[in-house]
């Protein structure tokens, strides 16, 4: 009898082993998993987590998982938890396909809950983030969910459960209906991106993780779900208005490596941008008090999700963390005088600071048709600077460090996740945490968790 296509992701997902990943995939995944951690540690303390903190504690109370920053919750409110931390400061990976993109470090706080639940080895979390990454990746690259009004969170509902089944044991079946019902219950929609850009930008990939688990152990109890809810009338191919075309049985494991990490706290199509002007003004020593104007090509991505495009007014009253990262006019203008675009650029008292204001009034972005052909093989972007003394300065990049032509080192990780994580962490944590990932493979999941719920919540 020919299986469904959530009972195929069901069967990629467990036939998924340790050996099956590329060397490649085995060093980068401690790469992604110490930048996943630095988001989320890097998230505590802001007022949306505090909310999402009190309503873990109030609704999951009297569980047994551990919590990053201490405390326990059942599982459900785990995967919320640790997923809405891992989202919300919007400084983790994505994969970047040509019409659409993803955030597949969304997958983290379920994966990583399962992985603590299970007491999982090091090796079988690795695993974990392999399959995870993998799913929403395939799914990015050949359904297409955003160019129908989906958003990208909407592919969680198959990744999470499947890896997260995986971890903890359960059979084909069960994670199967747990996908189903996932599927059916639990799609986010495009808007969620569109300006004005609301709080929930940062928490919708909580929400879906919350689904999943709840999908799960309704199925792990014995509840069936919509097994044909993909191919079948209705069904998700239907609103896609296409096949979903993945063989699941021949794809493999390593799309890790193919995931961009972020260097700037922007979204992901703003990174080059962001790169090309910071080593202009420092190759040609620009005063931001000396810019008269600030011209930036960008592929049609780029525009269309930070420039002004498809998903509105990027020039708007920016007065919010949520706005600000997703407006390429203010992030080049906080770059230009701050010379760098991590948390302190996206305090309230420094997005309305007039300084930043009126310098992002001088921004233009235009697409550039020869970069949209390009991406995302090439992420190009050409910055163009006039200055008050009549002089015009030019310059363009192809890529960026963090792309998978250009990945991150252990040491760029490192860096990165030390920025992130300053003033969360003692000395001792933040070392522990950085020895326990770059050894994962020998390590258990138990001890890294050890580390993360003695951290304190402030």
């Amino acid at each position: 009898m020919t299986k469904t296509k959530v009972e195929q992701i069901a069967d990629y997902a467990l036939r998924a082993r340790y050996e099956d990943l590329s060397a490649a995939s085995k060093k980068q995944i401690p790469i992604h998993i110490l930048d996943s951690l630095g988001c989320q540690i890097a998230a505590l303390g802001a007022t949306p987590i505090d909310v999402c903190r009190r309503q873990t504690r109030e609704f999951g109370g009297g569980g047994h998982v551990p919590l990053i920053a201490g405390g326990y919750s059942n599982p459900v409110y785990a995967a919320f938890w640790h997923t809405a931390l891992v989202r919300y400061v919007d400084a983790m990976d994505n994969i970047m396909a040509p019409t659409e993109t993803a955030h597949t470090a969304d997958n983290f706080g379920g994966v990583l809950t399962a992985a603590e639940i299970a007491d999982a080895s090091g090796k079988d979390l690795m695993l974990a983030v392999a399959v995870s990454w993998s799913i929403q990746s395939l799914l990015v690259e050949k359904a297409n969910f955003m160019s129908k009004g989906f958003d990208h969170t909407a592919q969680l509902a198959y990744s999470i459960p499947a890896a997260a089944g995986k971890l903890m044991g359960w059979d084909a079946s069960t994670i199967a209906n747990a996908i189903a019902m996932a599927v059916a219950s639990d799609a986010s929609f495009a808007g969620i991106r569109s300006k004005p850009l609301s709080e929930w930008k940062g928490l919708a990939s909580a929400q879906s993780a919350l689904g999943a688990f709840n999908a799960m152990y309704l199925a792990q109890g014995g509840i069936q779900g919509p097994l044909t809810i993909i191919e079948g009338q209705q069904g998700v191919e239907h609103l896609l208005g296409r096949t979903i075309d993945i063989n699941w049985e021949t794809e493999g494991y390593d799309w890790v490596p193919q995931s961009t990490i972020k260097k700037f706290i922007a979204m992901i199509h703003t990174q080059a941008p962001i790169e090309c002007l910071l080593e202009l003004i420092d190759q040609y020593h620009i005063q931001a008090s000396d810019i008269v104007s600030i011209f930036a090509d960008v592929p049609q991505m780029t525009y269309d999700f930070s420039g002004g495009g498809l998903y509105g007014n990027a020039m708007g009253d920016v007065t919010t963390k949520e706005q600000a990262d997703h407006s390429l006019p203010y992030l080049l203008a906080v770059a230009a005088l701050d010379g760098q675009v991590m948390q302190p650029q996206f305090r309230p008292e420094r997005i309305t600071r007039d300084d930043v204001q009126n310098l992002m009034k001088k921004v233009s972005v235009e697409p550039n048709a020869d970069f949209t052909k390009r991406y995302p093989k090439d992420f190009c972007s050409k910055i163009t600077i006039k200055t008050k003394d009549g002089q015009t300065k030019v310059h363009e990049v192809k890529d960026y460090p963090g792309m998978p032509s250009h990945p991150f080192t252990w040491q760029d990780a490192v860096d990165k996740f030390d920025r992130l994580t300053a003033g969360h962490l003692t000395e001792e944590q933040a070392e522990k945490i950085k020895q326990i990932v770059k050894n994962l493979e020998h390590e258990k999941t138990r001890d890294l968790f050890a580390v993360l719920a003695a951290i304190d919540y402030h």
